[in-house]
């Protein structure tokens, strides 16, 4: 009966705190009107999951927006530093140091326990219209166990999420007298879950948690997929700050693949009169004059009629063959000004930000002349000004890091947005 369903099943992958982002994307399909008939998820994802087939996302918001390590596990305080374990899964090798038995016990995850059962309402959820799966392990044997909730007794599905979502560093989850782990290790993006029920429209969420991360099939289906964009941190990192940030990626990137908004690192509203208008002035000869220096010339003159194609000879690899020439030299310069990705920006607003960010940058004194970065003791002194001076090393932008390096033969491979991104600023400030 599956395959007659018109709407979309949604698969959520596993990646522990990573899972934030499945929220914001959740958030955007919702706000795009997509109708979900079934979902199933993996470790992390199948909680997702739950909340989804219980169709609260006033929950789900709620509980990912306060979520800390100690509400997942107990943590003894020696395991713990400023809020955050102390250890990371390349270190797990170091865990006898905490005198705990992981081979038997692990990290005791009651803290998530409790919440699955006093927040999933498992009633609620039998009632919906929406088939919900997840898959887990069975430990020892390690046999893989893909279950619908049509087949889980009455009153074991939080039991089942927990058993989805034990990670290796906890303690393993039991029903009914068997041990399970992570869901994770073998299939931590179950596609096949749901085109094995007989759905063929699928939207896959992939947060690129660990474990078994097997490209799905998508023979025969609809799959829309939906990648993380930005770094999310380390799996166990639950922090509220960074889940807030981990949403707002999600719904930003799930709007980006439905053409909401446009970019390809950063997330922006087009203008095409703005687009036109920069178009215009890189074809201009009186601009040309002044950014061909930063051009790859060879012997061959700028104009009009090759300029665009020589700057695309300079841009970064993977913008070269992108229609969309403004767009991309305006997200040089913003990379290079080191200016947010994670929010969305009207083009008008990003070019502002770029121009004040230069203002500023100029006016700062980090960036030497031409003349002076031509120099390498100039560049050196510049360089040691940077460790003596009040601003933290990370406060400086990559374009500041570029200028002061303008010598070296590295700085075209360390900063390939650069020469794209003096374009864009000539073309702003001249």
């Amino acid at each position: 009966m599956f395959d007659k369903k018109p709407h979309y099943a949604l698969v959520f992958s596993g990646g522990g705190a990573k899972g934030a982002y499945e929220i914001g994307a959740w958030k955007a399909l919702r706000e795009l009107n997509i109708k979900i008939n079934a979902v199933c998820g993996a470790s992390v994802g199948a909680l997702n999951a739950a909340f989804v087939a219980q169709d609260d996302f006033e929950l789900a918001l709620r509980v990912w927006s306060n979520l800390t390590i100690d509400q997942v596990v107990d943590v003894p305080a020696k395991m713990l530093k400023n809020g955050k374990l102390k250890f990371s899964l390349k270190s797990l090798s170091r865990i006898g140091e905490f005198n705990l038995d992981f081979k038997n016990l692990g990290l005791n995850p009651r803290p998530l326990q409790d919440l699955l059962k006093a927040e999933v309402r498992e009633d609620l959820i039998r009632r919906s219209e929406i088939d919900l799966g997840i898959v887990t392990v069975k430990a020892g044997i390690l046999k893989p166990c893909e279950i619908y909730l049509d087949d889980m007794p009455y009153g074991t599905l939080p039991d089942y999420l927990l058993a989805s979502a034990s990670f290796p560093a906890f303690r393993r989850a039991e029903i009914n007298g068997k041990h399970f782990i992570d869901g994770a290790l073998h299939d931590n993006i179950p596609h096949a879950m749901m085109k094995s029920r007989g759905y063929r429209k699928i939207i896959v969420i992939d947060v690129s948690g660990f474990g078994v991360n097997k490209r799905p099939d998508v023979t025969g289906t609809e799959t829309i997929y939906i990648k993380t964009s930005i770094p999310l941190g380390n799996v166990l990192d639950f922090n509220p700050a960074k889940a807030t940030v981990a949403m707002n990626a999600g719904y930003l990137d799930t709007m980006k693949v439905y053409e909401k908004n446009d970019g390809l690192n950063y997330f922006i509203l087009r203008d095409h009169g703005i687009e036109d208008d920069y178009m215009r002035r890189l074809l201009n000869p009186e601009y040309i004059a002044g950014y061909s220096r930063f051009l790859k010339l060879n012997g061959r003159k700028c104009i009009p009629e090759n300029a665009a194609a020589l700057v695309r000879e300079i841009m970064p690899a993977g913008q070269r063959s992108n229609r969309n020439l403004i767009l991309c030299l305006v997200e040089s310069a913003a990379a290079a000004l080191d200016i947010d990705r994670n929010r969305l920006y009207k083009l008008s607003d990003l070019i502002e930000k770029i121009q004040n960010k230069y203002a500023d940058i100029m006016q700062s004194g980090t960036v030497p002349s031409k003349k002076e970065s031509e120099s390498f003791f100039k560049m050196i002194e510049h360089t040691i000004s940077l460790f003596v001076s009040e601003r933290e090393l990370s406060d400086y932008s990559p374009y500041e890091y570029a200028k002061i390096m303008r010598s070296s033969r590295a700085v075209e491979n360390l900063f390939p947005e650069l020469a794209s991104a003096e374009i864009l600023l000539s073309l702003i400030n001249r």
